[in-house]
């Protein structure tokens, strides 16, 4: 009966998104009416799985499990993981006030509200990867079909009617920081799922939005930082259990050798790929830029990325390079002329490209310098300039 399941999914999605806020608003809406709404969805699939003789709730299709001891300690590693790594951001990039209030009274309203919404998907996540995958024969197929349903449901319809093409920046933060997250998450846990039923997923979800939701902080960052966090736990979570799965096949008639745990590498890779996110946008002190023009041949070609740091204006002297704006438009070029009182912090400049004749015709104030150029990178900027023009021909500026 996996087509009632979708039908009942349906229903839910249109009476928490369309129905009901037409009838009801605020807290009522939110804490009271959509969790008895879950509820009954978590009561009618459970119902339902019973009827069938299906435990959705706990299996296990592995013996041996070597990320913890089961598919629910994956689930909490990984959650425990992901939500690391936002505090590591947070230390980085700053915490921001929670916007939730605990109180005594709001914390198990916020807990019935984190929790029918979670039972209920899970519960009908969990029913679905168990009549979809009996067979095994389109067992990827259907896993991947499931996390898409889901994280679709996970989505305000008022997030996709306000979309435009006109305007590409909510576009690509739609994209990227939500719609690509929760495919990533969604996708860990239907696999979770697959190999655990619904608990371990229940447990990793909870783990996330106990933590959105309780803590007196929250890491204050940008949202592409957040979404690769989103999208770089689940994988590495994936990714380690699919490791050990088969590590445990080819070693299952034979003495089990001790191994280097594969969780070591896999961390070290994620927070090295974290801290390349936070070079590159600048802060560790220094930025790297793409040369796009080739005003400044032969030293600078386009292609190359340059590192910039941050300059007391005082220190520039002639024959440096810099970067400054005109009109919101960046320029990296050498400093040709420096005028104004030695050691002083107004000074104006007048600059020049390399592969040009004369010097630029607009002088430079101190407050147009953004950056100087302290390092240079060639060439290995020619992957992110096409996949920028590509963005460009589609009518997107990135």
């Amino acid at each position: 009966m996996w087509y009632i399941i979708i039908l009942l999914l349906s229903v839910v999605y249109a009476l928490i998104n369309i129905l009901l806020p037409g009838m009801f608003s605020g807290f009522f809406l939110s804490y009271v009416i959509r969790p008895i709404v879950w509820v009954m969805l978590a009561i009618s699939i459970f119902l339902i799985a019973r009827y069938e003789g299906i435990n959705i709730l706990s299996f296990n299709k592995v013996r041996r499990w070597q990320i913890g001891n089961s598919p629910i300690h994956a689930g909490f590693l990984v959650g425990g993981f992901q939500i690391s790594l936002l505090v590591i951001a947070g230390i980085f990039l700053g915490f921001g006030q929670s916007p939730n209030l605990i109180t005594a009274s709001s914390f198990f309203i916020f807990l019935l509200y984190i929790f029918a919404a979670i039972f209920g998907i899970e519960l009908a996540r969990s029913y679905l990867v168990k009549k979809g995958t009996g067979g095994r024969k389109n067992a990827t197929l259907w896993i991947g079909l499931i996390a898409l349903l889901f994280a679709l449901i996970k989505i305000k319809l008022t997030d996709f009617t306000s979309l435009t093409l006109s305007e590409p920046a909510p576009l690509l933060e739609f994209v990227g920081g939500t719609f690509i997250a929760l495919i990533a998450m969604s996708l860990f846990a239907t696999y979770l799922a697959y190999y655990g039923g619904a608990l371990p997923a229940i447990i990793y979800m909870s783990m996330l939005h106990c933590f959105e939701m309780y803590s007196p902080l929250l890491p204050d960052i940008d949202w592409i930082v957040k979404a690769f966090i989103q999208v770089l736990s689940p994988t590495i979570g994936f990714l380690l259990i699919q490791q050990s799965l088969q590590d445990t096949g080819k070693t299952s008639k034979k003495k089990i050798q001790k191994k280097k745990d594969p969780a070591i590498t896999w961390v070290g890779v994620s927070v090295i790929c974290l801290l390349l996110v936070f070079f590159s946008f600048g802060y560790f002190g220094v930025t790297p830029t793409i040369i796009s023009s080739g005003s400044m041949k032969p030293t600078l070609d386009t292609g190359d990325i340059v590192i910039l740091t941050d300059p007391e204006i005082r220190d520039i002297q002639e024959g440096d390079i810099i970067q400054f704006t005109w009109n919101n438009f960046s320029t990296i070029h050498r400093v040709y002329e420096v005028q104004g009182p030695k050691d002083s912090n107004n000074k104006v400049f007048v600059t020049k490209g390399d592969a040009n004749e004369n010097p630029d015709v607009d002088i430079v104030l101190s407050d147009q310098v953004t950056g100087k150029v302290v390092f240079n990178l060639p060439k290995i900027g020619w992957v992110p300039l096409f996949f920028k023009s590509v963005f460009k021909n589609f009518g997107i500026n990135i």
